[in-house]
């Protein structure tokens, strides 16, 4: 089987393709933190809330959201994703935090947020077909 773009190319293309929504979801994690920090939460809930918008929104965008925007309509859906998973993951933390320990909170809130985010990806592109 021979493919007529060479690996570089093929490389650049994956890795520039959404590259408007992995760097503003980057920024967006960086900017969750300080405030975390200050209002008391753990390093390992912290470290899991950079995860799911540092990676899981890029690629819940990529592999499930059905537009694909550019400029300032990615950024503006980067950053509303990054807020709705932000609450998402600290609700779901400090409720967890109230039945078990902190470092099992986070991991409890992390897979909550991941569901929530694929589950609404999801059911936007399904809607979004059938329409």
């Amino acid at each position: 089987m021979t493919n007529d773009t060479s690996l570089g190319t093929r490389l650049k293309a994956e890795l520039t393709k959404d590259f408007t929504v992995s760097v503003v979801a980057v920024l967006m994690a960086l900017l969750t933190i300080y405030p975390l920090y200050r209002i008391g939460v753990s390093f390992a809930a912290s470290f899991l809330l950079l995860l799911a918008i540092a990676a899981n929104i890029p690629h819940a965008y990529e592999q499930y959201w059905p537009i694909s925007y550019s400029g300032g309509a990615a950024v503006v859906w980067t950053i509303s994703a990054a807020l709705i998973t932000s609450g998402v993951l600290i609700g779901a933390y400090q409720l967890a935090l109230s039945f078990v320990e902190s470092p099992y909170a986070g991991i409890i809130a992390y897979f909550v947020t991941g569901v929530v985010q694929y589950g609404i990806a999801a059911l936007f592109m399904r809607v979004y077909q059938t329409s």
